[in-house]
């Protein structure tokens, strides 16, 4: 089998994470911060451990400004609801997926808010200069993507961080397809907060994610519970991270994600980076030179993350994605990825297209066998299937 799908989640995982998994079902089976007994503070020490090792990789000095979620959906859900109590505007870009669009939908239809979504040029990232001339005086919420889960593109995260930095605005960043393929300070970048997913570019296990938030940045918690602390008080906890993590931690899934953070920090991002931009170079020049393939991607590998993303004359994407795992054992995704408004400024509605992703196992062979699959599918369109397929989201 060629997995083609690390945009979706990263599969193999990094060595040492099942492993990590397992023995917090056995050693670390206490309940992290709820409780004294010698399991309990075994358990909360690991998962100290986890954090500290997370936060080394991605540039924070403060370990407890990391806080542990179900995923990048959850904080960024926290992030957004816990920013915005009552009407005022936000601004986003075409480029956002649906864990961002969709909170900030329902947040505009409950309170009147306003939220201006700034158009894209084609496959061009956001300009700063549109995120300027959007701002308004009641403008209390900027986010954007990192990079595109569509394109690949990597978004002007820090030009605008210093605009909405400059004028007190509260910025928060997608970090889904950068965390783990890019090299991260995020201390030194003018951001707020910052949410990502463990199992995509972090090699970890699904289930598990984080929100970074900044020292000073006020923001109500989503959930309330318990915190293993001041029980007896009627309001959450100010500290970071427990303000955060309301109830029981998913300790083997923060296990896990400790052990693939463990082994980053030994191989490096920035090498798992140059690889990443040799597969993506691969990827391209083997697709562009097939008649009938339509790329909508970065041009320049080096200007985004490992996601190509096209179309094929004769195919419905869904149709091609089948066809590409029933003939060739190719696991691709296909559909509109979540992100529709990206999609609808491709011109891609409403099928989607076809996305490949490649991730630290690939292999040239592979790439070449993926490439030579493309074209055998664009020199055999699929009438039929373009009747009856239908997008997968």
């Amino acid at each position: 089998m060629i997995y083609l799908d690390n945009a979706a989640t990263a599969n193999p995982k990094a060595p040492g994470v099942g492993e990590a998994m397992a023995q917090s079902l056995g050693t670390y089976n206490g309940n992290p911060g709820h409780g004294g007994h010698r399991l309990a503070v075994r358990t909360t020490l690991a998962v100290y451990a986890a954090r500290a090792a997370l936060a080394h990789l991605l540039g924070v000095a403060d370990p407890s400004r990391l806080c542990f979620t179900s995923g990048a959906t959850a904080a960024l859900n926290q992030a957004i609801a816990g920013s915005l109590p009552g009407p005022g505007h936000v601004i986003c870009s075409t480029w956002e997926h649906n864990a961002v669009l969709r909170p900030l939908w329902d947040w505009q239809r409950r309170t009147g808010g306003r939220v201006t979504v700034l158009p894209a040029a084609g496959e061009a990232p956001l300009s700063p200069d549109d995120v300027l001339a959007a701002i308004r005086p009641d403008t209390i919420l900027i986010v954007l993507t990192a990079a595109s889960n569509v394109t690949g593109a990597i978004c002007p995260v820090v030009e605008v961080g210093e605009i909405a930095r400059t004028r007190g605005i509260r910025f928060l960043v997608d970090g889904a397809q950068t965390a783990g393929h890019i090299p991260l300070h995020l201390d030194t970048l003018p951001i707020d907060l910052w949410a990502c997913p463990g199992h995509k570019g972090l090699l970890g296990p699904q289930g598990v994610g984080l929100l970074y938030v900044r020292r000073g940045t006020e923001l109500q918690p989503l959930l309330l519970g318990g915190a293993g602390f001041d029980s007896e008080r009627q309001e959450p906890p100010e500290e970071t991270p427990e303000r955060f993590e309301a109830g029981t931690l998913n300790t083997p899934g923060i296990l896990g994600l400790g052990a693939a953070a463990e082994h980053l920090l030994t191989t490096g991002i920035e090498a798992t980076r140059a690889r990443e931009v040799e597969l993506q170079a691969a990827i391209q020049e083997g697709l562009r030179r097939i008649r009938g393939v339509r790329l909508y991607t970065a041009s320049d590998p080096g200007a985004g993350v490992g996601v190509v993303s096209f179309t094929i004359d004769g195919w419905n994407a869904a149709a091609a994605a089948e066809s590409l795992d029933r003939d060739f054992d190719i696991c691709a995704r296909a559909g509109l990825h979540c992100a529709p408004l990206a999609h609808r400024a491709l011109g891609t509605l409403p099928d989607g297209t076809v996305r490949f992703s490649a991730g630290p196992a690939t292999t040239d062979a592979e790439i070449a066998a993926a490439v030579e699959a493309v074209s055998h599918l664009a020199a055999h369109p699929d009438t039929a299937g373009l009747r009856q397929a239908t997008s997968r989201a």
